[in-house]
């Protein structure tokens, strides 16, 4: 399927959007987790590291006051009330740490090690919490305000001092895995910001390669239209046959095949107001010959008849040598003539009397008119015509001269061993084909180059108008002459015009053409064909 190039734009910018936007998105998402785990460390790894260093100096200055009171010193009443402040505040710190764990267990982003290490933190304050309130009766007895003997105050003293070390220890490893935990978290964030950046560098490096590579590719899909600028100022300066070479399968390349189709239309008219501006000259010569040319041959025709009969009075012998030469000139004299009036037909073409006309119908006759002159010369003459042929608009006069012309080319051009004349007519599309091939000598490149060119010709006694008629006559029909031919295969010429109906679908003619239409008319039928 074509993309068109809006598309495959539009595509490339957006995959370098979204190469950037997940550039951006990891980003986010690397800095977000790293919040995410500084927050744990702020808001509850360093809280609960504060309350469970408060809670470790309480229960230090409470072994130090039970080992007091164990040994038998006396508490004054400040000391007791100290005590009971720090026996609340520890079972208070305990539930205030067993909150935060809680709290910060309930978030939904924790990693599989810190929700382990809180579920371990949780279980040990709880069985902190049991083991405080199993002492609140210790500490009773031993601090009560009542006189208690001594050996009982000595052995719940000793009891309390065993089991409040045992907290304490327990209280200290429960710090350490927190500092530990703390720490590792630390690694864990550090190690996630480096990985995050690293990992942020290479999707931004990936990124600008996809954007570079997509600025490549616009660049690469636009190229074109630097070819097809060049393409215009060649045309502009003149350069009509250059044409750009786009391979691209999009709207590009189709504006490439509709300039190439341009610069082939504007080089083809450019052609015919070339030819049309040849012809128009030449025109103006025939004319200016003829009318110098004529005047001259009609009184030398006049003299030599005058002079050939005072000859004859003198003489008396119409066959005498002085007879014959005069007899001579007069006949060159007629050949100039005809010449002339050759000149003077070219120069003097009218417009087209177009009429419905039936191309094999006139072909046939043309050619069974022929018939005797060409077996005469050892030619054969095959008949390809299509009996249901359309119709074209032409002038038969002149089209019956166009055909003329190419048969007797064809016939003089296999004058000397004979060969075959192939006529054949046929529909293609829109239009009817008119193919007149002989198998005769055949003409070079050089040649061929010329052959429609007024004056040029290759007969020793050809006027060169032959064809150079046959090209106007054809292109005042809207119509088209081809050629071809090749040394010892023969020529081929083939006469396209636009069937009845077609002519209509015909495009207006532009400035070249009218250029054609505004030279002076050139030709009329009748003309001795010429290669």
């Amino acid at each position: 399927m074509r993309r068109s190039i809006s598309a495959r734009i539009f595509s490339g910018f957006l995959v370098v959007t979204l190469a950037f936007a997940a550039v951006m998105g990891f980003t986010v998402w690397r800095m977000n987790k790293v919040r995410q785990q500084l927050v744990l460390i702020n808001k509850s790894y360093l809280r609960l590291t504060l309350i469970l260093g408060e809670f470790a100096a309480i229960q230090g200055s409470l072994l130090n006051t039970v080992a007091d009171r164990a040994n038998g010193r006396r508490v004054s009443k400040f000391l007791l009330r100290q005590v009971d402040l720090a026996r609340r505040y520890r079972l208070h710190d305990v539930e205030r740490a067993s909150a935060l764990v809680e709290k910060t267990r309930q978030l939904g982003h924790l990693a599989e090690t810190d929700r382990a290490f809180l579920d371990r933190t949780s279980k040990r304050l709880q069985t902190l919490g049991k083991a405080f309130r199993v002492n609140e009766a210790l500490f009773d007895q031993i601090f009560s305000r009542k006189r208690v003997p001594p050996g009982i105050r000595q052995r719940v003293g000793d009891a309390l001092l065993r089991t409040e070390r045992k907290l304490g220890t327990m209280t200290r490893r429960l710090r350490n895995d927190l500092r530990g935990q703390v720490r590792s978290t630390g690694v864990t964030v550090q190690s996630d910001q480096r990985t995050g950046v690293w990992a942020g560098l290479g999707l931004v490096v990936l990124a600008l390669l996809f954007s570079i590579g997509v600025t490549w590719r616009a660049r690469r899909t636009l190229q074109p239209l630097k070819t097809l600028v060049e393409g215009a100022r060649r045309i502009a300066s003149g350069d009509y046959a250059g044409r750009v070479n786009v391979q691209s399968h999009d709207e590009l390349g189709e504006l490439a095949g509709e300039f190439n189709a341009m610069a082939r239309a504007v080089e083809e008219r450019e052609t015919k107001l070339i030819r049309s501006e040849r012809m128009a000259a030449a025109g103006r010569l025939a004319s200016h010959i003829t009318h110098e040319v004529r005047n001259p041959l009609n009184s030398i025709s006049l003299n030599t008849e005058m002079l050939e009969e005072e000859i004859v009075e003198l003489v008396g012998d119409p066959e005498s040598e002085p007879q014959n030469l005069c007899r001579a000139i007069r006949q060159e004299v007629d050949r100039l003539t005809d010449i002339t009036e050759e000149y003077l037909r070219f120069a003097r073409l009218p417009a087209p009397n177009l009429q419905e006309e039936d191309l094999s119908e006139l072909l046939s006759s043309l050619v069974g008119f022929l018939t005797h002159e060409l077996e005469a010369k050892g030619i054969t003459i095959e008949r390809d015509l299509s009996e249901s042929l359309p119709a074209v608009l032409a002038d038969e006069n002149q089209l019956r001269m166009v055909f003329l012309n190419l048969v007797r080319n064809a016939g003089e051009a296999m004058a000397d061993d004979g060969g075959i004349l192939h006529v054949e007519t046929h529909a293609d599309g829109d239009s009817v084909v008119t193919v007149i091939a002989d198998t005769g000598a055949g003409m070079d490149a050089e040649t061929l180059a010329q052959i429609f060119e007024p004056f040029f010709s290759t007969k020793e006694h050809g006027t060169g108008l032959g064809l150079a008629l046959t090209h106007q006559i054809i292109g005042e029909h809207n119509g088209t002459i081809a050629v071809d031919s090749e040394p010892g295969r023969g020529t081929r010429f083939t006469v396209s015009l636009p069937a009845c109906g077609a002519r209509d679908k015909v495009a207006e003619a532009d400035d070249a053409s009218e250029a054609d239409k505004s030279a002076p008319a050139t030709a009329q039928a009748g003309v001795e064909a010429e290669h």
